[in-house]
């Protein structure tokens, strides 16, 4: 029998959207295995009832909820992880992809000598492997583990539904883990994110802006249309690396990868190396003042026109609309 073990990342006590959609998934894979059960690993101090009714399927999370774990601290979740899966006889160990993840499952490869791989599982088991784009998206390539056991990072994706009423999930609280000498890492300042939007990893709805909306002030208006939505703000590497938006906005290879419900694309081209990046988003709309921009073979919806004209009558009319709701 196989056992999964998934990886749940928490940030202030709130676990993220993009863990929960990798155990969703990794419950589906088990149930098409139809030889593996599902465990979870939880560190940090969390209030569990935010899972009830969102996990899938039936499964054991073990967690460890003492203070100590409430901030990431990189040997700490390595050996707790670690631990646990060498305690639960583990055959596989899956994160979803993050910044934490990519740092982590590297050392967690090493320690546990597991074979590492990245992309969406491929086949009907993980041990066909994963896919992936190379060359900035222009091939898909497949890679398959060459040992036991193995480590995924699981892309982004249109999210997963939970079973019906979710699934039958049991918590059980670890054992306070003891100090060593590599626990005392001075901590010089905490900073604490206030309340804003959502990561664009995470957001259901991405607004984002290219090298069309001409300046960082252009930005301002993608920041009106993704207030209105409930949505975050993202940036083409163009705009980035022109420093209009900070790099913790930018999509594609060498950003992030997203999977908005909704992706607003203005004044974007559509680069491979950008499109690699929405690959999972559910409707593209794309507004461009370049009627043969790449961007329009991907997109669900297109207008041609220039953002700084469309998106003032788009914000006045969602603001219409929005009042008499």
């Amino acid at each position: 029998m196989n056992k999964f073990l998934v990886f749940l990342e928490q940030r202030e006590g709130i676990v993220k959207q993009s863990s929960i959609s990798a155990w969703n998934r990794v419950q589906e894979l088990a149930a098409l295995d139809g030889n593996s059960v599902v465990s979870g690993i939880l560190a940090g101090p969390v209030d569990t009832l935010q899972l009830d009714g969102v996990l899938a399927g039936d499964g054991v999370i073990y967690h460890a909820g003492e203070d100590g774990f409430g901030v990431y601290n990189q040997e700490k979740y390595t050996r707790v992880v670690a631990d646990t899966f060498k305690r639960e006889a583990c055959t596989a160990l899956f994160f979803a992809d993050t910044a934490l993840s990519r740092e982590i499952a590297p050392r967690l490869s090493v320690r546990i000598q597991a074979s590492l791989l990245s992309g969406s599982t491929t086949g009907k088991g993980v041990a066909d492997g994963v896919s992936r784009r190379v060359y900035s998206g222009s091939f898909l390539a497949s890679f398959v583990p060459t040992r036991q056991p193995r480590i995924y990072i699981l892309s982004s994706s249109a999210p997963v539904p939970a079973f019906p009423d979710g699934g039958r999930i049991h918590f059980i609280d670890m054992e306070p883990q003891q100090c060593s000498v590599e626990d005392f890492f001075p901590v010089v300042r905490n900073i604490i994110m206030g309340e804003g939007p959502p990561d664009v990893a995470e957001a259901r709805i991405v607004v984002a802006g290219g090298r069309g909306m001409g300046g960082a002030e252009g930005f301002a208006l993608l920041e009106q249309l993704a207030l209105l939505l409930g949505g975050a703000v993202g940036a083409s590497r163009t705009a980035v690396d022109a420093g209009w938006r900070p790099h913790s906005e930018q999509i594609g290879q060498t950003g992030k990868t997203v999977a908005p419900a909704l992706y607003f694309a203005c004044g974007i081209s559509g680069a491979v190396q950008h499109l690699a990046g929405i690959g999972s988003a559910g409707v593209v709309v794309a507004i461009n003042s370049d009627r043969d921009a790449p961007v329009f073979d991907a997109a669900d919806y297109g207008l041609v026109g220039d953002v700084h004209i469309v998106l003032p009558k788009l914000i006045d009319l969602l603001k219409e609309f929005l009042k008499k709701q």
